[in-house]
């Protein structure tokens, strides 16, 4: 079901009016008894660092559970590369109970396999955030519009967007950086994109831009300009949530964060409120203790696929005990599709970036594509990520015994949206006389859906059958940004909720 913007505030106006949060809460940390807050988030990405910024502003006491490691860069080895990938670059604990052996290591970015397309997402403090290409897009409002008919664009336009790249501090990709020697594929890709008459874009980067200036100097090892920023950067330079919107909320004294801490379940507790079971592990993915935190709001942010399996598990386990039969449907892979060129005119030795140049074809009204340019570290060879609106989804179900996620999903290669992509692509390869190549596929960065705005949830996300569960993620998009990557619309829409829920002080 998809419902009108009318009818979706109609739906959702009664209950948005009953969950304004009030300000104070106690504290305790004495794990021999449930730990009441009133506020918990789980997950530290995107929209779980809003949650906790705008929260502690409000005075709300909150605690934000990842799943994840706290990464603090401590010189050139920090974070694995592209070039040299370790155990650190893949989360690998095995679900509890499940009986798998091995290296396990909490490294991040999880993997997680259906049988024709693999999802990735962060697993790590900051979640997305340190994982990706460094780039927030703001959809064209056309595409917003189609995908989010019960959203203001205009509001996302002027309040939460500039929002979010404020608190962030991101910015385009400065003049003097994109005429140095490690940007050439950067300056080739835009005249290869004019040359097909498409829009260059200079889109906001989350990257200190300085710190690159210092790493094209030379006064620091090279991270991010030699194409070593997917995950994390060794220099320092990736602006991830951890070091803005969680960083203030911490330094508030209103939020804490415990990194290494698996959520297992979540219940409804009498006569209001959640109990939330953890597992705090080691690195190596060690059982320390179980323990349980009760808050009277909780605020689910762990991502599409970690967020939907929550639900889903608790759900069928009988501890959230709403008729919600939504949960899980919508999801979707964002368009998303990984292509690769050999460029016969980029140098060979590595390039720079973020991804900071994107492009847009419109040449197709029905099925516009987004390119972001990625180098890396592999001189001539070239990825693009193409993303469109696709037409189909798909959903999210729960093994119970397995204690995994399902991805059903048909194959997304000869859809309408599909084509468009390859046909964008092949046009814009022409231009300089490469050739395709093979490279990853079957594996979607940008997983969306399974607790979607109008299906599942009411506009600011409260979950239909329950009070006061909120979902705040990415699980709100219904398998689709409009074609660009997430992150802004993401953040932006966490914003926009949150200032939903928060009266003004």
């Amino acid at each position: 079901m998809r419902l009108s913007r009318r009818g979706f505030i109609q739906r959702s106006s009664a209950m948005a009016a009953a969950s304004v949060l009030p300000i104070g809460c106690s504290d305790s940390s004495d794990h021999s008894a449930p730990d009441s807050r009133r506020a918990i988030i789980i997950g530290s990405g995107f929209a779980g660092s809003v949650a906790a910024l705008r929260l502690a502003e409000a005075g709300i006491r909150s605690i934000v559970l990842e799943r994840g490691r706290q990464w603090t860069v401590e010189g050139s080895d920090t974070f694995p590369t592209t070039a040299a990938l370790d155990k650190r670059a893949s989360w690998t604990i095995p679900a509890a109970g499940s009986g798998s052996q091995g290296t396990t290591y909490a490294g991040l970015l999880e993997t997680i396999s259906g049988s024709n397309v693999s999802a990735v997402c962060g697993a790590c403090v900051g979640g997305g955030s340190l994982v990706y290409g460094g780039v927030l897009i703001q959809p064209p409002k056309d595409a917003f519009e189609s995908v989010f008919p019960y959203l203001s664009y205009d509001a996302m336009d002027s309040i939460y967007y500039p929002r979010v790249i404020a608190q962030i501090g991101a910015s385009p990709i400065p003049d003097d950086i994109l005429a140095s020697p490690n940007y050439s594929a950067q300056r080739i890709f835009i005249r290869d994109v004019e040359a097909a008459g498409y829009t260059a874009l200079k889109p906001a980067a989350s990257f200190d831009w300085d710190i690159i200036r210092r790493e094209i100097a030379g006064e620091i090892p090279a991270a991010a300009s030699v194409g070593e920023y997917p995950f994390g950067c060794n220099s320092g330079a990736k602006q991830s949530t951890d070091k803005n919107y969680l960083k203030l909320a911490v330094s508030s004294g209103l939020a804490e964060v415990r990194s290494l801490t698996e959520v297992e379940m979540i219940s409804e507790k009498s006569p209001r409120g959640y109990t939330v079971t953890c597992r705090s592990i080691t690195a190596d993915g060690e059982l320390l203790e179980r323990y349980a935190l009760e808050a009277d709001y909780l605020f689910m942010a762990a991502g599409s696929m970690n967020t939907t399996k929550l639900l889903l598990k608790s759900q069928q386990s009988g501890e959230l005990n709403g008729a919600n039969q939504q949960i899980g449907q919508q999801w979707g892979t964002n368009g998303d599709q990984l292509l690769a060129q050999l460029h016969p005119k980029v140098s060979a030795t590595p390039q720079g970036g973020p991804a900071c140049i994107a492009a847009e074809d419109r040449s197709n009204p029905n099925h516009p594509v987004t390119f972001m340019h990625s180098p890396l570290a592999f001189g001539t060879l070239q990825l693009q990520l193409a993303m469109s609106v696709p037409d189909e989804t798909g959903r999210l179900s729960y093994d119970a015994i397995d204690d995994t996620v399902q991805i059903n999903w048909s194959t997304d290669t000869a859809t309408p949206s599909a084509m468009a992509r390859q046909t964008s692509f092949n046009h814009l390869v022409a231009q300089n006389g490469g050739t395709e190549a093979p490279f990853i596929e079957g594996q979607i960065w940008h997983p969306l859906g399974g607790a979607v705005m109008g299906d599942a949830c009411d506009e600011i996300g409260q979950l239909y059958g329950y009070r006061n569960l909120f979902v705040i993620d990415g699980s709100l998009l219904p398998g689709s940004a409009a074609t660009v990557n997430p992150a802004l619309t993401v953040a932006a829409n966490a914003e926009r909720v949150m200032e939903a829920l928060i009266p003004s002080l």
